[in-house]
């Protein structure tokens, strides 16, 4: 091969692997600003998720007081919508989230364990259900069953019972309001000399 034919060669090379590099770059490029964009759609989208139009109002406010929109354009936008609607909150839309779409975090603690509980015969079935999800995210479930207690509250809650499992029990409520759609859920603390560190009930109500 002469001189002519490998420098063509060398050449032809010295372009592809350019090429490969400059693709690499303008795709990493449009995949993090992908990223970045979804990043503040899921802010605003979760600032619209309460059922209080003032609160949806308030959430918008921060998110462009605080500078977390850091994006000129996507901050402009936020900032016209709240001008347009301040005196009209109502005109607000709720973005419900998509129960089927909730995901959850592993267990914070290695002794993590839930019991499934229900004072509604009839949701005896959605416990099946509610514990996939959970099992999936790494959580021991003791059991789900049915149970009769008139001291129980009617409405849905997540019990703790040491002031350390705060913290997975208000996770564990959050996952629950959209999964259950109980949007008053919360996780409460209870006394209880009987359990251990890391036990945690979700009762669903009657």
């Amino acid at each position: 091969m002469d001189k002519t034919n490998i420098n063509a060669l060398l050449i032809t090379g010295l372009f592809a692997l350019l090429g490969t590099v400059a693709g690499g770059i303008v795709k990493g490029y449009w995949d993090d600003d992908l990223a970045q964009r979804k990043f503040y759609s899921d802010m605003v989208l979760k600032a619209l998720e309460s059922p209080d139009a003032n609160a949806r109002l308030q959430t918008l406010r921060m998110l462009t007081q605080t500078r977390l929109l850091d994006n000129e354009k996507i901050m402009h936008g936020v900032e016209e919508y709240i001008k347009t609607n301040a005196t009209t909150p109502l005109n607000i839309p709720q973005v419900v989230p998509d129960a089927a779409a909730a995901t959850l975090e592993a267990p914070f603690s290695p002794n993590a364990r839930i019991y499934l509980l229900t004072g509604n015969v009839k949701k005896v079935d959605s416990l099946a259900a509610l514990r996939v999800p959970l099992e999936k995210a790494g959580f021991p479930i003791i059991d789900a069953r049915y149970l009769t207690d008139a001291g129980r509250p009617a409405a849905a809650e997540i019990r703790y019972f040491f002031v350390a499992d705060r913290r997975q029990a208000e996770h564990l409520a959050e996952f629950c309001r959209i999964r259950l759609d109980q949007k008053d859920l919360a996780a409460k603390l209870y006394r209880d000399t009987r359990v251990s560190p890391g036990y945690l009930e979700i009762w669903t109500g009657r």
